[in-house]
């Protein structure tokens, strides 16, 4: 049986069933869709003829399936079809959510937790019956798949947005909890997803700090912390996309999403132009400065001198300064040496990382499967998980994802190892709410 910690509840619709939900709803919301897919694809979708042009199921599934690697905001442009499509009414949401649990139960997974996101400025009473629903929904999915003689736990974890109204929208929850048994049961956790660029996790360590505070205080309604970091990174150079990594884990994250870049062959990068602002630079000369003996006890780095050097020129430009920085063999080898550290200092936390084999392949635009940085997870005693993501969206199941890591060189043993260890990961366990 399968344990999957890392899913989005409507990116587990198949395309069958989004189809029918956006046939069968009067006004989708297609302004969400249109420039957003057009910008991405260069093609105009008609609106006004969409569910007959696209009436093959065939057709549709070729529109909707993300299974071409390409940056983040293409696979955002085909999440969107989602939103717009579906109503995400109660109603829905609770019937979404019954038969994701179930069919999940068909494809041997007997333990998952579910992320929802709700929109930026939701009114409360509209947050607190949409997450009423899903509970339901969940709870009607273990019944089901009951009568059918099969076991599944389904749990609920709500993504905040990275920008605003997360200390909000994390204050309601809390109180719900202490009021409502069904809430306090079936949510076990917070994520931040999204578009990462722009939100360093420096951001959040304040308010990561209170959340594991208030976890200590009531264990009875501890929340886990997810999340999403090192899966896109347009905005920065890899070392800096490392080291978001780290920082997410040092706060206190207790699943890190992808976190891609913190294991990809630095070679990856070869030939690249990055750029990213002198403030991140400022960030991470300090960073390796202040871990400098630690960091070249594993590898060649650059020299003391040459950063302090760096450091002082920083400091005479604006923050908002953009820097173009090329990566060559050079700095492929420091990145090596960087990532080797990183991982290091996270296979000393608790933090575990949530490894989406097809998600990866695509997003991260690998060359294979052998490229994805699983097995150098392993290598270096990384505390990992196996997730399917959007497996409507990529057409995957567990089984497949599983199939998809000993692509990329786990053993047979060490996918075993993995199963099993997923269970000890879960959102109670990590948050303290469970104890052994």
């Amino acid at each position: 049986m399968y344990c999957d910690l890392h899913n989005h509840l409507y990116g587990c619709l198949p395309p069958e069933t989004l189809f029918r939900i956006g046939k069968n709803n009067p006004e989708p919301r297609w302004h969400l869709y249109l420039d957003a897919y057009e910008k991405a694809y260069g093609v105009k979708i008609r609106p006004s003829s969409f569910f007959e042009d696209y009436a093959d199921i065939k057709d549709f599934s070729k529109l909707y399936h993300f299974r071409e690697k390409a940056p983040f905001l293409h696979f955002q442009a085909k999440f969107n079809l989602i939103i717009a499509l579906v109503k995400f009414d109660e109603k829905e949401i609770t019937e979404v959510s019954q038969d994701v649990v179930f069919s999940n139960s068909l494809d041997g997974i007997s333990y998952a937790e579910y992320r929802l996101m709700f929109g930026k400025e939701e009114p409360k009473e509209s947050f607190y019956s949409k997450l009423m629903a899903s509970l339901e929904g969940l709870k009607k999915g273990e019944e089901l798949a009951k009568k059918e003689g099969k076991s599944i736990q389904a749990k609920l974890v709500m993504s905040l947005h990275r920008d605003v109204n997360y200390e909000r929208h994390y204050d309601w929850m809390k109180n719900w909890m202490e009021k409502e048994s069904i809430i306090r049961d079936g949510l076990v956790g917070i994520d931040f997803c999204h578009i990462e660029e722009g939100h360093p996790p420096k951001d959040k360590k304040t308010f990561f700090q209170s959340l594991l505070k208030d976890n200590q205080a009531e264990p009875s309604t501890a929340l886990s912390i997810l999340y999403h970091v090192g899966e896109s990174f347009r905005d920065k150079t890899p070392f800096s996309a490392t080291r978001w990594v780290l920082e997410s884990a040092m706060n206190g994250a207790h699943r890190l999403g992808h976190a891609l870049v913190l294991g990809i062959d630095s070679d990856y990068f070869l030939g690249d132009e990055r750029t990213e602002l002198v403030s991140e630079a400022k960030d991470q000369v300090e960073c390796e400065l202040e871990s400098y003996e630690e960091i070249t006890s594993f590898g060649p780095f650059f020299s003391k001198e040459e950063l302090e050097l760096k450091r002082k020129d920083l400091k005479t430009k604006p923050d908002s300064e953009l820097l173009k920085i090329p990566f060559d063999e050079t700095q492929s080898q420091y990145l090596h040496t960087f990532q080797n550290y990183v991982m290091s200092k996270i296979a000393d936390t608790e933090a575990v990382i949530e490894c989406c084999p097809s998600s990866n392949f695509y997003i991260g635009m690998l060359e294979s499967h052998i490229d994805h940085p699983i097995t150098r997870f392993l290598q270096n005693e990384i505390k990992l998980s196996i997730g399917s993501d959007d497996p409507g969206l990529f057409g995957t199941t567990m089984s497949e994802e599983y199939g998809h890591a000993h692509t990329a060189g786990v053993s047979e043993k060490d996918l075993e190892s993995i199963r099993e260890k997923s269970f000890s990961y879960r959102s109670t366990k990590l948050s303290g709410r469970e104890l052994d």
